[in-house]
């Protein structure tokens, strides 16, 4: 399987967090794939698909997906599996971010899976996807990806500016704010704090808070934290508030999650490329 990490293009380095590429046509893999479970993060992404489709499994159907979409904020977990070869390149928007591409609210991809070509040019779309299958080699595949979304960077709107910076403070205190005080602090009401933060990052600033502390848990625990520090560090009243909201947003416990992963070595590849150059870890994959 390829694993590989890509920065952006310089021009998109401010609303782009990184591009991952997974590769994997080998058929003797196929019947033994697992599903891939993906974590609430503070990433909006964009799934394009130059191997087989791939399944959303939900709780009571499963769906197949277009060749590409955007994906918003997560609510909880989602699971996919791939229907045959792998061919992906999944591209990360820092918070905020994706209102530089389209003109929608982030709030209208929140647990959603949106085909592109419902969003932009069809023309635009089709080209890009048509020259993904045709590249020879990953490097190729990132550069038509980045020229597909320098086409359709726009100025986003500068009062706005002060959203993703109070998205990066929530992240940088772990979820741990006031959203009282927040909204003091950028000279804003609570309410048009909660209205914008909406519809630029994706979540009302209480979600997003809830997922960096969720965050914040798991990387505790990998460094070694026990359930009761991770309790205090991260403001849980006791630990059977912890497991409720853990649960909910990975759908299991705890003790279930860190048994054994469901996928080591894509969690480990792209989970800690991110953590090595933002410094804010991400766990998006189990």
């Amino acid at each position: 399987m390829l694993l590989q990490w890509f920065r952006p293009h310089p021009r998109l380095g401010a609303y782009v967090d990184s591009l991952l590429l997974q590769e994997d046509f080998a058929s003797v893999n196929f019947a033994n794939r697992q599903p891939v479970k993906v974590l609430p993060s503070a990433l909006a992404v964009i799934g394009i698909q130059y191997g087989s489709p791939m399944k959303a499994i939900g709780p009571r159907h499963t769906e197949l997906l277009g060749t590409s979409g955007i994906s918003g904020l997560q609510s909880t977990f989602r699971e996919y599996v791939a229907t045959g070869g792998i061919g992906t390149i999944i591209v990360r928007f820092k918070p905020g971010g994706l209102a530089a591409f389209t003109p929608y609210a982030a709030d209208e991809f929140q647990d959603a899976n949106v085909g592109l070509e419902l969003l932009f040019p069809r023309r635009l779309v089709a080209d890009m996807e048509e020259r993904l299958r045709e590249a020879a080699t990953a490097a190729e595949r990132i550069d038509i990806v980045c020229g597909f979304l320098l086409a359709l960077l726009r100025e986003p709107r500068a009062a706005d500016a002060w959203l993703p910076d109070a998205a990066e403070h929530i992240q940088r205190h772990r979820g741990l704010v006031s959203i009282e005080q927040l909204a003091r602090h950028y000279y804003v009401s609570r309410r048009t704090l909660e209205r914008r933060f909406n519809v630029i990052i994706g979540h009302t600033p209480k979600k997003f808070a809830g997922i960096a502390r969720f965050q914040h848990a798991i990387q505790l625990k990998k460094s070694g934290s026990g359930y009761l520090d991770i309790v205090e560090a991260c403001g849980f009243a006791d630990q059977a508030h912890f497991v409720h909201e853990f649960r909910t947003f990975a759908g299991s416990s705890p003790e279930a999650f860190f048994r054994r992963a469901r996928q080591p070595e894509l969690a480990a590849t792209f989970n800690e490329a991110a953590a090595a150059d933002t410094g804010v870890s991400q766990t998006m994959y189990q």
